[in-house]
């Protein structure tokens, strides 16, 4: 059997400490980016103000925001590194199993898509945004 070994360059003597603040940054930056990428696409061109998603995505968005930054965190740890690839996927993760017991809970299709319009974009933009600011934490 044959062991993979981190690379050389990066340090993971400390990894748990940096896991925690990767997560971290994503649970505290992550939804309101993303509440403000909802107000763009949903509330922006009636000037309404972008306040109520703003407070409103930590309600909503939290579990999004942390599942994305578990996924890029737990990249960095099991390879030794992460690209911009991670935070879309970790985004796009989180938001099936978000939808996916949202469809449990209310079984309407329409419901589900239009939940996934206006939560899809604002995550994959808010988990790039977030791996950009997390990234130097585990290098």
């Amino acid at each position: 059997m044959t062991q993979v070994e981190p690379t050389p360059d990066i340090d993971t003597s400390n990894a748990m400490p940096r896991v925690l603040i990767v997560v971290a940054v994503f649970a505290i930056v992550g939804p309101p980016v993303g509440g403000v990428i909802a107000w763009l696409g949903m509330e922006a061109t009636s000037l309404q103000s972008p306040v109520p998603f703003i407070l409103g995505s930590y309600g909503e968005g939290m579990l999004l925001a942390v599942g994305a930054g578990i996924y890029v965190a737990g990249s960095w740890w099991l390879f030794g590194r992460t690209s911009f690839i991670a935070p879309i996927v970790g985004a796009i993760l989180a938001n099936l199993v978000f939808h996916g017991a949202t469809m449990t809970a209310v079984p309407d299709p329409d419901t589900v898509s239009r939940l996934a319009y206006v939560f899809l974009p604002g995550s994959i933009v808010a988990a790039v945004v977030c791996w950009l600011l997390a990234k130097r934490f585990v290098r």
